[in-house]
């Protein structure tokens, strides 16, 4: 049996899609997210790096990590799209998914 992130890629690949991660949150955990991120998977991402959305005085607890995609999956719950990143109609919002996208090889902004 393969992981949810598995089915996820070979869905994605299946339908030969663009997606998009982005991560979202407040400085100071934004700070601590992407010292992580770039430690754990060799990658120079800042502030200013496409996909990383800064927000302002939100009472937020933490990053929120989104995956953005073009086909709907039906095997697990999708949000349809329109205001964020309209280009992409259908978004993910599960942190334990998509970081378990990024072991396999996913990464910020367009993959």
């Amino acid at each position: 049996m393969c992981s949810l992130a598995n089915r996820l890629d070979m869905f994605i690949r299946s339908n030969n899609d663009t997606v998009f991660i982005e991560a979202e949150g407040k400085y100071d955990k934004l700070v601590n997210f992407i010292r992580s991120y770039n430690s754990q998977y060799g990658c120079n991402v800042n502030m200013e790096t496409d996909g990383i959305m800064l927000l302002g005085d939100v009472d937020k607890w933490g990053v929120e990590l989104r995956l953005y995609l073009n086909h709907r999956p039906d095997f697990l719950p999708v949000t349809s799209n329109r205001a964020y990143r309209s280009e992409y109609p259908y978004r993910i919002n599960d942190n334990n998914l998509i970081r378990e996208m990024f072991d396999i090889g996913y990464r910020i902004g367009v993959n």
